[in-house]
């Protein structure tokens, strides 16, 4: 299966804190370090682990940021034929703290995200010629999301909507997906509809439903994931795991679902997807949690 993903890269910028701060409070962080992350390059990095063969479209920093990025893509053999570098625009870089509980906050700048343009699309319209599905988010320009949808379904390819960083006139997109992927925060944008417990979920679901979404895939942290769209409804439940560290777990849960999806089972797709996330959880960081197929498939079969 050959995967592309239409993206973002950012250098993660990660400190460790007892707690998430409050607002004007000012917390003592018992660590820092700095990696490869951003939603695009972490889902690539992913499904390339997880056995796809990937391509990376987007874009980053003439600088050492953007060095670094490019370098863990290669690393993880991502074909990165389609990733520009910008010298109008540094890399792009996400801030992160870490709980002692592995919940996290997140402050994105997008430097040079911003530069991954419809043009860039249209540019690199081999890449959707030659891919099964591609994954894009909202990291990049709401418009190059929206090109990028109408190129996958020109070339017919699955086109997976993860909805990280969705504004609300992210609506006008949803119906061009294939499958559309929010968190509950990511829902509530999008609906207006708070997604605290299960039964939230059919609600909201079916609202995104309304906006045009065909497949809808919702990411619900420790409860799991629920599905409706085509093929009726399902929930999966979440697998528990020493949590270290929540970042791209989200991510590896997109990856993993893309992978799996056309497979033709459904149910066993959202158990895979997460696997995927809860496999994240059990490491430090975003692109070096991401795991590999035999720690999915090994969590998976726990709910075989």
């Amino acid at each position: 299966m050959r995967v592309l993903v239409v993206g973002s890269a950012n250098a993660d910028l990660v400190t460790r804190v007892p707690r998430c701060p409050r607002p004007g409070e000012t917390l003592l962080g018992s660590g820092f370090f700095t990696e490869a992350g951003g939603k695009g390059a972490n889902q690539a990095v992913s499904a390339a682990r997880l056995g796809a063969d990937t391509a990376f479209l987007g874009c980053v920093g003439n600088d050492a940021l953007g060095t670094m990025l490019e370098a863990s893509l290669r690393e993880a053999h991502v074909d990165v034929t389609g990733l520009q570098r910008s010298e109008d625009h540094p890399s792009g870089t996400a801030v992160i703290v870490v709980a002692e509980d592995g919940e996290n906050a997140i402050v994105v700048t997008p430097g040079a995200n911003g530069a991954v343009t419809p043009a860039l699309i249209e540019a690199h319209e081999s890449l959707f010629a030659q891919a099964d599905a591609v994954i894009t988010q909202f990291e990049i320009p709401l418009e190059t999301v929206a090109a990028a949808l109408r190129m996958a379904r020109k070339h017919n390819c699955m086109a997976v909507l993860d909805c990280g960083a969705a504004p609300p006139e992210a609506r006008e997109v949803l119906a061009h997906a294939t499958i559309v992927s929010p968190n509950e925060t990511e829902t509530a944008t999008l609906t207006g509809l708070n997604v605290a417990q299960l039964e939230d979920a059919q609600t909201a679901a079916a609202a995104l439903r309304d906006l045009g979404a065909k497949e809808v895939v919702l990411k619900l942290g420790a409860q799991g994931a629920f599905y409706l769209g085509q093929q009726g409804s399902h929930y999966a439940p979440a697998f528990e795991v020493d949590v270290v560290d929540t970042t791209a777990a989200g991510d590896a849960f997109t990856a993993a679902l893309t992978v799996q999806w056309p497979k033709g089972n459904f149910e066993d797709a959202l158990t895979w997807a997460n696997a995927a996330g809860a496999a994240a959880c059990t490491r430090q960081g975003a692109q070096p949690a991401m795991p590999t197929v035999s720690e999915v498939e090994k969590l998976a079969s726990l709910q075989g």
